[in-house]
């Protein structure tokens, strides 16, 4: 299918200005794979997504309700890479942030982004202290900014807005940091577990919100996900992550109804979830059919 090659080494920078986040790489060796690479890892009823550039930048966002992220994480990266150049934590429930404790225990992390919304759990306080403890710089998210993985792939974060993110925060879902991933003519919209009202919100803050895959809101919650959200996103492919027989009922029947113009993947059905993409066109390949 598409060639795996070797990673190369690169120095980060990062560089904030004008609400632009700039990570640059300085590259020893070239590479020559030209495929961004997106999994929605299948970590049972929560949420986590590895970014892998061409010239092997890593990005995760979020790690799951457990461990099995490490289980993830040591089938993807090599076993002698021990670095992760980005971690965005979209909001601190449970599902998303518990697994990030051990990728903090386990890898040498550059850099995360939040959302800056705290809270008081035992597993939140773990992931304060390991922060501190290793002194990992935090940057805050803020809707307008500007993340270059590379020259010519982008993550634009269009919420929250740290203006009005308090008027949000209940439930914290609304706080999950939204970005739109885009490569060449390829964007995919990632939405932590954002519902109806953060959506109806970008809707009229007349976004550019129209991409080819859509990770479904809050494991396709009939909290979110809402009719005009998906006619305005318009995907191609749809992804939900979501537990195998999870007590929630998740995915919702009418949310899938709703999506049903789109292929959909779901992680309970599917597994883990790979995209790959040079900028024009994209494959999906999952471990179960």
């Amino acid at each position: 299918m598409f060639p795996i090659k070797q990673k190369i080494k690169y120095l980060i920078l990062i560089i904030l200005f004008g609400g632009t986040i700039l990570i640059w790489s300085v590259v020893f060796n070239f590479a020559d794979n030209e495929f961004l690479e997106v999994t929605f890892f299948d970590v049972g009823q929560g949420d986590s997504i590895f970014i892998e550039t061409p010239n092997r930048k890593q990005v995760l966002i979020d790690g799951g309700p457990d461990k099995t992220i490490l289980e993830k994480l040591n089938e993807t990266i090599p076993f002698y890479d021990k670095t992760i150049d980005l971690i965005i934590l979209t909001h601190p429930d449970t599902d998303h942030i518990t697994g990030l404790v051990s990728v903090l225990e386990y890898y040498d992390v550059k850099y995360i982004l939040t959302s800056g919304i705290e809270n008081e759990t035992v597993v939140y306080k773990e992931w304060h202290d390991l922060i501190e403890e290793k002194n990992i710089p935090l940057i805050l998210a803020q809707s307008g900014q500007k993340i270059f993985l590379e020259q010519d792939i982008i993550l634009e974060i269009i919420w929250p807005e740290q203006s009005s993110i308090e008027s949000f925060s209940k439930p914290t879902n609304n706080t999950s940091i939204v970005g739109r991933l885009i490569y060449g003519d390829i964007e995919f919209l990632l939405t932590g577990d954002i519902e109806k009202k953060v959506e109806n919100y970008l809707i009229s803050q007349n976004l550019n919100l129209e991409s080819d895959i859509f990770k479904a809101p809050h494991h396709g919650s009939k909290t979110s996900s809402n009719y005009n959200f998906i006619e305005i996103i318009n995907p191609q492919a749809s992804v939900i992550s979501v537990g195998r027989d999870n007590r929630y009922k998740h995915p919702n029947d009418e949310v899938l109804e709703r999506l049903r113009e789109s292929i959909i993947y779901r992680t309970d059905k599917n597994g883990d979830i790979k995209i790959l993409t040079d900028g024009i066109l994209f494959d999906i390949l999952t471990t179960y059919e």
